[in-house]
């Protein structure tokens, strides 16, 4: 069949959906689809030589900046100037199935239309922070007026977060989808609720690379074991509580972090701080003693869980979200409390001078890999695409 994905970014830009985005891409590619992208990237590479790019530019992105310059704005609503470029795109190609990934999926058109899937890969479609995480810290109930506002206002202004407030509200309300995917069970479920067309969890995968694995080289890493993080240093994901350890001399072994994003502030104690390629990535977890996943949100995935798991590396995450889906307490990692620095502290240590607990919960997540590979989330995506092409018939 003929695809057409739609997602804001897409590499060269770094971050979990992109990544999602790209690997889907060729994956589909290498299971004979005839694959399409339409992106606000200007300079997307995908990894699949096969898959066609699309290059489509809003007029918000020139009325509202985004905080980072390599992703342009889209609004929850449809914009104009994507709308036309979509809607064209969608007319010359005329794809089987289109496949959205983020509220460029908005600006599709609502009537001459293929089957639309939409990926739901974190709280967007509810919350204007896509965290569902106050900006005082505390966890969200679901959206209403009188909380999102006040809560957007804090970080975005009361002008602003009173538009993406109501633009959210509206957006998912008339988003030309005919089905909702997302990562994780948990995320599905909270959706549910305020969405009127079938919601599944698909899962995520890690796109095996062709060939032997081969460590590529990388960057001065400590030589004793240590415990490596990954990701956004954001408050969100339970950062500042990791480094506070570290600060403290609380976990008895280097820390490692890796992120493409510079930090507030050089962290105290025994912490590397890296940025890594894809491919050093890979290899960076498979020498890490244990991946630390701290979160304070409700994570609705855990991609750097997934990798690490993949790479046989053990697992410390909060429990929250949708990492107890993917982390199995006393199997293959441990889950502590999100934000009890004790329990993590305590955690952390415990897997970091035990070398033979370490090397048992390795093994028992490489036997459970095959749970987060392409071979078996794809093709429940193409059933969903089949199911929503059936639907629209």
């Amino acid at each position: 069949m003929r695809v057409l994905l739609v997602s804001d970014f897409f590499p060269p830009v770094r971050g979990g959906l992109e990544t999602h985005v790209d690997d889907l891409a060729a994956e589909l590619s290498a299971r004979g689809h005839d694959v399409h992208v339409a992106t606000q990237t200007p300079d997307a590479t995908p990894t699949a030589p096969s898959v066609q790019v699309h290059v489509v530019t809003t007029l918000s992105s020139a009325v509202i900046r985004h905080e980072r310059a390599d992703r342009p704005f889209h609004p929850p609503l449809p914009d104009p100037r994507a709308h036309a470029a979509l809607r064209a795109l969608v007319s010359r190609l005329r794809p089987d199935v289109v496949h959205a990934h983020s509220w460029l999926g908005a600006s599709l058109p609502h009537r001459h239309r293929p089957p639309v899937v939409l990926t739901a890969h974190d709280y967007a479609l509810i919350c204007q922070l896509h965290t569902l995480l106050r900006t005082t810290g505390e966890r969200c109930a679901g959206p209403s007026v009188r909380a999102c506002v006040p809560c957007g206002a804090r970080r975005h202004g009361v002008a602003r977060s009173v538009a993406l407030a109501a633009a959210t509200s509206a957006g998912r309300r008339t988003l030309p989808v005919d089905r909702v995917l997302t990562l994780s069970e948990h995320v599905a479920s909270t959706l549910r609720p305020y969405l009127g067309v079938p919601v599944e969890a698909a899962g995520g995968f890690v796109r095996a690379e062709p060939g032997p694995v081969v460590d590529v080289p990388l960057p001065p890493l400590p030589s004793a074991p240590f415990v490596m993080y990954a990701g956004d240093p954001g408050r969100h994901k339970g950062f500042d509580v990791l480094l506070a350890l570290w600060a403290a001399a609380e976990v008895p072994a280097p820390l490692v972090v890796a992120t493409t994003k510079p930090l507030a502030a050089a962290p105290a104690g025994d912490v590397t701080v890296v940025t890594l390629t894809r491919e050093q990535m890979a290899a960076a977890w498979r020498r890490a003693a244990v991946a630390a996943v701290p979160s304070l949100w409700d994570e609705p995935y855990g991609m750097v869980a997934v990798e690490a798991l993949t790479a046989g590396t053990p697992v410390v995450a909060s429990r929250t979200g949708a990492l107890p889906e993917l982390v199995t307490d006393g199997v293959d990692g441990l889950l502590v409390p999100p934000g009890d620095r004790g329990a993590l502290a305590v955690a952390l240590t415990n897997l970091v001078t035990d070398a033979d607990r370490r090397t048992a919960f390795g093994a028992a997540a490489l036997r459970n890999a095959q749970r987060f590979s392409a071979e078996s989330v794809v093709p429940r995506i193409e059933a969903s695409y089949r199911a929503a092409m059936e639907r629209a018939a």
